[in-house]
């Protein structure tokens, strides 16, 4: 007899073949096996595991056609964008097969009602920018909030003496601290300035007209809303000025009111009105980066001592330096200086004391060219000093 077994079915224990021996012998092992074996009353636990089988299965069941459900709704309403056509939209998700889309909608009315929840949004649109003079406005839709209506705004600052004006100069944005009387918030202390006011430095102008009656309030979801007459918006300028003009009132409100809200502009009570000419304002406006409108570089303050002048201010530069240089009433440059302020469009404050003999001068702060003058000409700020 083989010592192999082959493989392939249990050969008939009775047969009279070769393997039957060792067939045999198996099948009187499992025999004394199963004779131990003395099995329990377990159909009440297999009833228990039976029913909790059927649960799971049902909540997978019931998972999976949410899912279903939800894909449906989104691919419908996807598709009833797609089809807009004038008034009318074909609407997947109103057929029968997409009925349980109210569990997706209830899903999305509880996120808008969550306190800090915003309901989706457009994206805002990208700001623009002009070559000529790097003016440029961003502009937003009316911002998406889940302030509740009738919420109390936000109060504005008051009691400052002096507040925050942007004046334009060289096609840039400059900042002044100006004296203001009491009685009136911050913000709309510092419109009334910026409104035909005139900034201490004469390189600084300002293009709205005057308007004793316009003022700055806040609505309920925190956004600036400013209203002026269109007598304050006649002015004619060309399209970058006009965005410049606009930012300039955008930072001088938000400065003076704290963050960095949005601006609603109205003319006259009007939204999306025509100012300075051609230039429809949007319905919200935001702070354009500030590298983008700012001067590179402007002078807050000069102090003449003995025989030398502090100049202090703010400014960015590649690499965070700026060059300070003065000039005497001749015309010829007397010093040159590097100072350091902030890098690479992230503003800094800065200050030096520059050597000066008794005389008056012309201090200057700009960014150097890093162009090898390929680039515009570099914006730079100007004061007058004398020096005893």
């Amino acid at each position: 007899m083989s010592d192999r077994t082959p493989l392939g079915p249990l050969p008939d224990p009775d047969g009279d073949d070769e393997l039957s021996p060792t067939a045999r012998r198996l099948r009187e092992a499992l025999a004394a096996r199963a004779a131990g074996v003395h099995p329990t009353d377990r159909l009440e636990e297999i009833h228990v595991t039976s029913r909790a089988d059927r649960r799971r299965s049902r909540t997978r069941a019931v998972v999976a056609a949410a899912g279903v459900a939800a894909v449906v709704v989104v691919g419908g309403g996807g598709y009833a964008l797609a089809q807009r056509d004038g008034g009318s939209v074909r609407t997947v998700a109103g057929s029968p097969a997409a009925a349980p889309a109210s569990s997706t909608t209830t899903t999305a009315a509880v996120g808008a009602g969550t306190p800090g929840a915003t309901a989706p949004a457009a994206a805002p649109a990208p700001a623009t920018a002009s070559g000529s003079t790097g003016s440029a406005t961003a502009t937003t839709s009316a911002p998406a909030t889940s302030t509740p209506t009738g919420a109390a705004a936000p109060a504005l600052p008051t009691g400052a003496a002096r507040v925050p004006v942007y004046w334009t100069g060289g096609g840039k944005l400059f900042r002044e601290f100006t004296p203001v009387p009491g009685g009136r918030d911050d913000a709309t202390n510092a419109l009334q300035v910026l409104l035909g006011g005139t900034a201490a430095d004469a390189d600084y102008r300002t293009s709205w007209g005057a308007d004793p009656a316009a003022e700055v309030t806040r609505d309920g979801a925190g956004v600036y809303v400013v209203d002026v007459s269109a007598a304050a918006v006649s002015a004619p300028l060309s399209a970058p000025e006009a965005e410049l003009a606009v930012q300039q009132l955008v930072h001088t409100v938000t400065a003076a009111g704290g963050g960095s809200a949005p601006v609603r502009l109205l003319v006259d009570g009007r939204e999306g009105a025509t100012v300075f000419g051609s230039h429809r304002v949007p319905a919200a406006v935001e702070r354009a980066p500030q590298v983008d409108v700012q001067a590179p570089a402007w002078i807050t303050q000069v102090t003449p001592g003995a025989g030398s002048v502090t100049v202090a201010g703010v400014g960015t530069a590649f690499e965070g330096t700026l060059l300070c240089t003065l000039t005497d009433a001749a015309g010829v440059e007397v010093a040159r200086e590097p100072v350091q302020a902030g890098a690479n469009g992230t503003f800094g404050e800065f200050s030096l004391a520059v050597a000066a003999p008794a005389g008056t001068y012309t201090v200057a702060v700009f960014a150097p060219d890093e162009s090898g003058g390929e680039g515009p000409v570099a914006v730079s700020d100007t004061k007058t000093v004398t020096v005893r």
